[in-house]
């Protein structure tokens, strides 16, 4: 495989190399990613790195996309399409 000049995976800001679509469970993803973005417009309820298992967040109508503005640890319910980026 090429040299990748643009590594750098440890940092937050840097793009995503490994993606996947997203089933909604009562599990956390694993690994945690970088972030979920919107690929079909659906709503998502999310459970941030830091809260509690229970204190999901809601986001309606998001569109093409949208990336909500949290690091994610859990989906818990989805409509539409959505994906990790990792």
């Amino acid at each position: 495989m090429a040299t990748d000049p643009w590594v750098y995976a440890d940092k937050i800001d840097a793009f995503g190399r490994v993606g996947a679509s997203i089933t909604p469970a009562a599990t956390d993803l694993d690994p945690i990613p970088k972030a979920i973005v919107c690929l079909a417009a659906g709503d998502v309820t999310i459970v941030p790195v830091d809260n509690a298992n229970a204190a999901t967040l809601s986001f309606t109508g998001c569109q093409v996309g949208f990336i909500p503005p949290y690091r994610v640890r859990r989906v818990t319910a989805a409509t539409g399409t959505w994906a990790t980026v990792v």
